[in-house]
């Protein structure tokens, strides 16, 4: 292994361990459960229904991009997955806090932040400048949420966000210029 790719492992876990342990407080536990929960399927699936049956045309339209954006990253999240099946962090080490057991085990990249971040990618196109701000904070801290309950590694999470990136501001213009 290269010096260089030794490097990269090693920080990858000591961030693991700083946002695992070193920012581990009874407090933050279940506000980290409740922030991960903005990157679940069940909130991936509810959002953009709510606004595509709402009675708002821009509400609608956003909702629609927003079937579009995740069916997209979920898709490539779902491929990458199965191709590189990197086992999740609280399986590998056993001083590793896993508040939570995911259903799958692999962890390259973090579908829960790719899906909040799609999703506040996509608000913030649409939406005033403060509230742009809020929600990619919140897509941000769906990622922080995931390393601080131990199931992704820092690398799965900043993948996983760049595939939202990618997949809301090159993949949906694109289709949304043949739908």
């Amino acid at each position: 292994m290269s010096t260089i790719v030794r490097f990269l492992k090693n920080r990858d876990v000591d961030l693991l361990y700083f946002f695992n342990q070193k920012l581990q407080k009874d407090f933050l536990d279940p506000v980290m459960m409740l922030i991960t929960q903005l990157g679940s399927f069940g909130f991936a699936l509810s959002l953009p229904l709510i606004l595509i049956f709402s009675n708002h045309e821009t509400a609608n339209n956003i909702g629609f991009n927003m079937v579009i954006g995740l069916f997209c990253s979920s898709l490539i999240v779902f491929i990458i997955k199965i191709v590189f099946q990197r086992p999740r962090p609280c399986a590998i080490f056993e001083d590793i806090r896993a508040s939570l057991i995911p259903r799958d085990q692999n962890s390259f990249p973090s579908g829960h932040t790719c899906a909040a971040i799609t999703m506040s990618l996509i608000l913030a196109q649409a939406l005033p400048s403060g509230l742009s701000t809020a929600f990619i904070v919140l897509g941000v801290l769906v990622g922080v949420s995931r390393m601080y309950l131990g199931v992704h590694y820092p690398s799965d999470v900043l993948f996983g966000g760049c595939i939202a990136l990618v997949t809301t501001l090159k993949i949906v213009p694109f289709l949304l210029t043949i739908f």
